[in-house]
């Protein structure tokens, strides 16, 4: 039974690493949305945002990974859908590994470059090296799926990650919410 021992894994690291206050990995942060659209006071509100950024989450990676898994890599539809509940709880961990090592290596680039003055100047770096970072931690967490649970082809593994680490990325959601 390594499955549910997986799946508790992936949850209680899920619930331990969304309670890290300052990480605000990425832009399915549950905070933002809440301090804007006004749900803080209920807690119905609170856990219906939560589980539909999940849902769209989980829908996003089922057409950037799933999809193509189970269309070229002919892996069974069920056993891909069951696999990316786990991929997409990871997933949050994997998003906030890289926003968390991101912001120390940006502000020691920072400083060795001697461009820490100026309002905003670690914006910029900040979204570079979450984008960067965030995605090696897709890819990898994509790979591992794709190849050591589906036993997908390791060419088509590699494309169908490459694709996941550009378009799950959080990076894009932190870019869109600053820029609009």
């Amino acid at each position: 039974m390594k499955s549910p021992w997986i799946i508790f894994v992936a949850v209680v690291s899920v619930i331990i690493a969304s309670s890290v206050a300052p990480a605000q990995a990425d832009g399915v942060d549950i905070v933002p949305y809440l301090t804007r659209v006004g749900w803080a006071q209920s807690t119905l509100g609170i856990i219906a945002s939560v589980l539909g950024l999940m849902v769209i989450n989980y829908v996003l990676n089922l057409v950037v990974i799933g999809w193509p898994a189970i269309h070229f890599g002919h892996v069974d539809i069920g056993r891909v859908t069951r696999g990316l509940v786990a991929l997409t709880l990871l997933g949050q961990v994997a998003d906030r590994l890289g926003a968390l090592l991101a912001s120390p290596i940006t502000v020691l680039t920072l400083v060795v470059t001697h461009h820490t003055e100026g309002e905003g100047v670690w914006f910029l770096p900040l979204l570079a090296f979450n984008f960067v970072l965030s995605g090696v931690a897709i890819l990898m967490l994509a790979l591992y799926f794709l190849r050591r649970r589906w036993h997908v082809a390791r060419g088509l593994s590699w494309s169908i990650g490459l694709g996941a680490a550009v378009l799950t990325n959080p990076a894009w959601a932190i870019a869109s919410w600053w820029f609009v």
